[in-house]
């Protein structure tokens, strides 16, 4: 059956191929990683300079909430609009008329507001508070980012 000096192969432990390198085999791949790694890396990075940039518009979203008079809100429009307008601009509008002007809020805050302005009895009631609110954080919103 079997011819004199074949032998019978070790079956407990069968020949193996060789191992598979995790390694990339052409510099290509390096290339490649390298390239999509300095790419996520420039993804992130302007992610959190734009985060940096816009900070202002989150601390002001934050001060919305906080304000209860007329004098605050006035300081809190000022403050926007330093961000969105020159100095020498925002210099030229000291009263609050020329102030309020171009901003986006109801006829009747606009005039309240001009009202209780340096005023000693300058709280406003909570459902005007809530209304400026509203609008205020809606302009806010719509401005272009810097």
């Amino acid at each position: 059956m079997l011819e004199k000096g074949f032998q019978v192969p070790v079956l407990l432990e069968p020949a193996l191929p060789p191992r598979v390198g995790w390694t990339p085999q052409t510099p290509g791949w390096l290339l490649l990683a390298l390239l999509l790694l300095g790419l996520g890396l420039i993804i992130v990075l302007r992610q959190l300079a734009h985060r940096r940039r816009d900070r202002w518009r989150r601390e002001a979203c934050a001060l919305l909430v906080k304000q209860q008079t007329a004098d605050g809100w006035i300081a809190l429009i000022k403050r926007i609009l330093l961000v969105h307008t020159p100095r020498d601009a925002q210099r030229l509008r000291l009263e609050p008329e020329v102030l309020l002007a171009p901003l986006p809020v109801d006829d009747e805050l606009r005039a309240l507001l001009c009202h209780k302005y340096c005023q000693r009895d300058n709280r406003l009631t909570a459902s005007h508070n809530q209304r400026l609110q509203v609008q205020i954080g809606r302009w806010l919103r719509e401005l272009p980012y810097v």
